[in-house]
């Protein structure tokens, strides 16, 4: 019997931490980190954008992983 497991992979985009003004994404599967940005951006659609071109490059890898 085969098994296969599925991420629910989620993208947030958060404020940053060290300084409000900037911000980050984060990809999860559930509660785990599997993602992140490695530094702050300027602005929130920056973000978005940015994670959401490492969430379709996540999605693709999974998918020929499969």
């Amino acid at each position: 019997m085969e098994a296969k497991a599925l991420a629910v992979l989620s993208l947030q985009v958060e404020i940053c931490p060290e300084d409000s003004s900037r911000y980050r994404w984060v990809i999860r599967d559930q509660d785990c980190i599997l993602r992140q940005c490695l530094y702050s951006l300027s602005d929130e659609q920056t973000a978005l954008r940015q994670g959401e071109a490492a969430l379709q490059e996540m999605a693709a890898l999974w998918r020929d992983a499969q």
